[in-house]
């Protein structure tokens, strides 16, 4: 087989044919896909047909693997690779809660090393919807006025857990393991330089966010979610609808995305997770 690279938009996303991550590739076609998913943001690497311990060691030709902090659902025997499922329960046996309204987000910014890369392997898929949206966050910056860049560029913001903003609306779950983690804060860059790249991003998460340092927890949601509207724009989207087999990564230190629940929630939508370890962000 010869692998073939091919861009989805023009401002993200990038497709994978004629590879099979099931068997040993050589450095050179490592480092094309690498460079391939940090340059387009989101890489769909088609046609893998995995095993749990296949997924995560393909997974692993991407970084050092890292554990989730949600350590409730986990593949038997494989605790690197988290399951998402709309059948989970809940600590009481309960059907857990399912956020319908999921915002945009990065991975685990209440971490001083959050993941670099989310993956994503679709297990079982309803009929229709689902879809995974990714926002090029580094081209939404881009094309900020220069007043909205030098303001944001000098913000920072505290993040937990779940911030006391969602403590109404919270998972039972979360909102339990909160009261219990008593950890400080932890201080993130409103906008990332990525490591590798040079280039800077918008980057946070807006429920985990506690405030943004100068502004109350309210104001601080309130600023987050008018940034959002100001910054995303469909030219910078690709919502990715899954095909069982489907090997789907996303450079978290260029951007933001969200679920979809616009699907048949008596239909099952599972996904394996796996997360890669980063840098502490600057």
């Amino acid at each position: 087989m010869q692998m073939r690279i091919t861009k989805l938009k023009e401002h993200i996303g990038a497709e994978v044919h004629g590879v099979d991550l099931t068997q040993p590739i050589d450095p050179i076609t490592q480092k094309k896909l690498y460079d391939a998913l940090v340059d387009h943001v989101v890489l769909v690497i088609r046609d893998q047909k995995f095993s749990p311990q296949q997924y995560q060691d393909a997974a692993e030709l991407f970084g050092e693997l890292m554990e989730d902090q949600n350590r409730r659902y986990l593949v038997d025997g494989l605790p690197l690779i988290s399951v998402l499922s709309n059948r989970h329960k809940d600590s009481l046996g309960k059907p857990a809660k399912i956020n319908t309204n999921a915002s945009w987000h990065t991975d685990h910014t209440n971490q001083d090393c959050p993941p670099k890369f989310t993956m994503l392997y679709p297990v079982s898929l309803p009929d229709r919807g689902g879809a995974t949206s990714v926002c090029n966050m580094r081209a939404a910056f881009e094309a900020l006025p220069v007043e909205w860049k030098e303001k944001l560029s000098v913000m920072q913001t505290e993040n937990s857990l779940i911030s006391s903003a969602r403590f109404k609306v919270a998972n039972p779950d979360v909102l339990a393991a909160q009261m219990n983690l008593q950890k400080p804060l932890k201080v993130q860059p409103l906008i990332r330089t990525h490591p590798e790249r040079g280039t800077k991003s918008i980057w946070f998460h807006k429920n985990k966010t506690e405030r943004i340092i100068g502004m109350g927890p309210e104001e601080s949601q309130e600023f987050l979610e008018k940034l959002l509207e100001i910054a995303i724009k469909p030219e910078f989207l690709y919502a990715h609808e899954y095909r069982l087999n489907d090997m789907f990564i996303i450079d978290n230190r260029s951007s933001m995305h969200k679920a979809g629940f616009d699907y048949d929630q008596n239909q099952h939508r599972m996904l394996y997770r796996i997360l890669v370890r980063g840098d502490r962000p600057f």
